[in-house]
Protein backbone atom coordinates (compact mmCIF):
# COMPACT_ATOMS: atom_id res chain seq x y z
CA UNK A 1 0.00 0.00 0.00
CA UNK A 2 1.09 3.92 -1.09
CA UNK A 3 0.58 6.87 0.56
CA UNK A 4 0.64 9.53 -1.55
CA UNK A 5 2.21 13.02 0.45
CA UNK A 6 1.46 16.12 -1.68
CA UNK A 7 2.33 19.26 -0.66
CA UNK A 8 0.12 21.36 -2.53
CA UNK A 9 -2.05 21.43 0.05
CA UNK A 10 0.41 21.73 3.09
CA UNK A 11 -0.03 25.92 3.21
CA UNK A 12 -2.81 26.47 5.64
CA UNK A 13 -5.56 29.28 4.91
CA UNK A 14 -5.95 32.31 6.04
CA UNK A 15 -7.44 32.34 9.45
CA UNK A 16 -6.03 29.10 10.20
CA UNK A 17 -4.41 28.35 13.38
CA UNK A 18 -0.71 28.05 13.11
CA UNK A 19 2.72 27.68 15.24
CA UNK A 20 3.32 30.93 16.49
CA UNK A 21 -0.18 31.63 16.68
CA UNK A 22 -0.34 28.65 19.65
CA UNK A 23 2.88 30.17 21.08
CA UNK A 24 0.86 34.13 21.39
CA UNK A 25 -1.86 32.60 23.01
CA UNK A 26 0.70 30.11 25.60
CA UNK A 27 2.93 32.96 26.46
CA UNK A 28 -0.33 35.87 26.50
CA UNK A 29 -1.85 33.62 28.53
CA UNK A 30 0.55 32.73 31.50
CA UNK A 31 2.07 36.39 31.04
CA UNK A 32 -1.34 37.59 32.50
CA UNK A 33 -1.36 34.56 35.25
CA UNK A 34 1.99 35.96 36.24
CA UNK A 35 0.99 39.63 36.77
CA UNK A 36 -2.30 39.12 38.52
CA UNK A 37 -0.74 37.02 40.52
CA UNK A 38 1.98 39.52 41.19
CA UNK A 39 -0.45 41.89 41.96
CA UNK A 40 -1.59 39.86 44.10
CA UNK A 41 1.25 39.25 45.93
CA UNK A 42 2.35 42.84 46.32
CA UNK A 43 -0.96 43.73 47.57
CA UNK A 44 -0.59 40.79 50.27
CA UNK A 45 3.05 41.28 51.19
CA UNK A 46 2.26 45.38 51.42
CA UNK A 47 -0.94 45.77 53.18
CA UNK A 48 -0.25 42.66 56.06
CA UNK A 49 3.14 41.96 57.38
CA UNK A 50 1.79 38.45 58.84
CA UNK A 51 3.64 39.23 62.39
CA UNK A 52 1.99 40.88 65.49
CA UNK A 53 4.85 41.33 67.27
CA UNK A 54 8.55 42.82 66.19
CA UNK A 55 10.93 40.15 66.29
CA UNK A 56 8.55 37.07 66.39
CA UNK A 57 11.13 35.03 66.20
CA UNK A 58 13.36 36.22 69.25
CA UNK A 59 10.09 36.48 71.39
CA UNK A 60 9.35 32.93 70.47
CA UNK A 61 13.24 31.74 71.84
CA UNK A 62 12.77 33.46 74.77
CA UNK A 63 9.36 32.07 75.49
CA UNK A 64 9.85 29.63 78.32
CA UNK A 65 10.92 32.81 80.29
CA UNK A 66 7.66 34.18 79.46
CA UNK A 67 5.75 31.49 80.86
CA UNK A 68 7.69 31.77 84.34
CA UNK A 69 7.39 35.53 84.45
CA UNK A 70 3.43 34.88 84.02
CA UNK A 71 3.54 32.05 86.67
CA UNK A 72 5.37 34.84 88.97
CA UNK A 73 2.86 37.30 88.00
CA UNK A 74 -0.48 34.84 89.03
CA UNK A 75 1.53 33.53 92.36
CA UNK A 76 1.91 37.11 93.88
CA UNK A 77 -1.70 38.17 92.15
CA UNK A 78 -0.89 41.36 91.20
CA UNK A 79 -3.68 42.27 88.57
CA UNK A 80 -4.07 45.91 86.04
CA UNK A 81 -7.28 47.67 85.49
CA UNK A 82 -7.40 49.32 82.35
CA UNK A 83 -10.14 51.43 81.34
CA UNK A 84 -11.20 54.84 79.46
CA UNK A 85 -12.47 57.91 81.60
CA UNK A 86 -14.26 61.06 79.90
CA UNK A 87 -15.29 61.63 76.67
CA UNK A 88 -13.46 62.52 73.04
CA UNK A 89 -11.35 64.51 72.64
CA UNK A 90 -10.73 65.00 76.66
CA UNK A 91 -10.65 60.76 76.39
CA UNK A 92 -8.10 59.45 79.28
CA UNK A 93 -6.63 55.99 79.91
CA UNK A 94 -6.43 54.82 83.76
CA UNK A 95 -4.73 52.17 84.47
CA UNK A 96 -4.73 50.85 88.24
CA UNK A 97 -2.15 48.53 89.21
CA UNK A 98 -3.01 46.93 92.84
CA UNK A 99 -1.13 43.43 94.69
CA UNK A 100 -3.08 40.65 95.99
CA UNK A 101 -5.07 42.31 98.46
CA UNK A 102 -6.01 45.34 96.76
CA UNK A 103 -3.69 47.69 97.78
CA UNK A 104 -1.93 49.89 95.32
CA UNK A 105 1.06 48.23 93.65
CA UNK A 106 4.46 50.83 93.23
CA UNK A 107 5.83 50.63 90.20
CA UNK A 108 9.30 52.17 88.74
CA UNK A 109 8.40 52.27 85.06
CA UNK A 110 5.05 51.27 83.25
CA UNK A 111 4.67 51.64 79.94
CA UNK A 112 1.31 51.14 77.81
CA UNK A 113 0.76 50.72 73.94
CA UNK A 114 -2.67 50.92 71.90
CA UNK A 115 -2.49 48.61 69.68
CA UNK A 116 -5.20 48.98 66.68
CA UNK A 117 -6.42 44.91 65.79
CA UNK A 118 -6.14 46.35 62.02
CA UNK A 119 -3.83 48.12 61.01
CA UNK A 120 -0.40 48.45 62.73
CA UNK A 121 0.19 51.90 61.24
CA UNK A 122 -1.80 53.63 63.68
CA UNK A 123 0.32 51.77 66.92
CA UNK A 124 1.54 54.68 69.54
CA UNK A 125 2.62 54.64 72.26
CA UNK A 126 1.40 55.90 75.58
CA UNK A 127 2.92 58.42 78.30
CA UNK A 128 1.64 57.41 81.39
CA UNK A 129 2.16 59.85 84.27
CA UNK A 130 1.71 58.60 87.87
CA UNK A 131 -1.39 59.11 89.92
CA UNK A 132 -2.68 58.65 93.22
CA UNK A 133 -3.24 55.41 94.64
CA UNK A 134 -1.21 53.28 92.23
CA UNK A 135 -2.74 54.65 88.87
CA UNK A 136 -1.58 55.86 86.01
CA UNK A 137 -2.81 57.77 83.31
CA UNK A 138 -2.38 58.88 80.06
CA UNK A 139 -3.84 61.41 77.51
CA UNK A 140 -5.84 59.97 74.45
CA UNK A 141 -7.02 63.04 72.06
CA UNK A 142 -6.86 62.13 68.60
CA UNK A 143 -7.77 58.62 68.65
CA UNK A 144 -9.95 57.24 66.06
CA UNK A 145 -13.31 55.58 67.49
CA UNK A 146 -13.26 51.80 67.40
CA UNK A 147 -11.48 49.26 69.33
CA UNK A 148 -7.66 49.24 70.82
CA UNK A 149 -5.85 46.61 72.64
CA UNK A 150 -4.11 48.46 75.35
CA UNK A 151 -0.76 46.56 76.06
CA UNK A 152 0.83 47.64 79.57
CA UNK A 153 4.14 46.68 80.93
CA UNK A 154 5.31 47.74 84.34
CA UNK A 155 8.65 47.52 86.37
CA UNK A 156 7.36 46.27 89.90
CA UNK A 157 10.98 45.15 91.33
CA UNK A 158 13.85 47.42 90.70
CA UNK A 159 16.40 44.73 91.94
CA UNK A 160 15.03 42.29 88.91
CA UNK A 161 15.75 43.18 85.08
CA UNK A 162 13.00 43.65 82.58
CA UNK A 163 9.25 43.67 83.05
CA UNK A 164 7.51 41.82 85.82
CA UNK A 165 4.00 42.91 85.35
CA UNK A 166 2.36 42.79 82.02
CA UNK A 167 -1.27 42.90 80.88
CA UNK A 168 -3.56 44.06 78.13
CA UNK A 169 -7.29 44.79 77.72
CA UNK A 170 -9.53 45.32 74.48
CA UNK A 171 -11.49 49.00 75.46
CA UNK A 172 -14.10 50.30 72.65
CA UNK A 173 -13.06 54.19 71.97
CA UNK A 174 -16.88 55.72 71.04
Amino acid sequence: MHANLSIAGANPAKGQMRGWHALLWFAGFFGFMFAVNGIFLWTAITTFPGEDVEKSYLVGLDYNHELVRRAQQAEAGWTAEIGLAGKAPDLTLRIRLASKDGQPLPSTAALAELRHPADRNLDRTLDLTPGARGEYLAAMPDVAAGRWDVHLSADIDPSSDGMELKAQRAVIVP
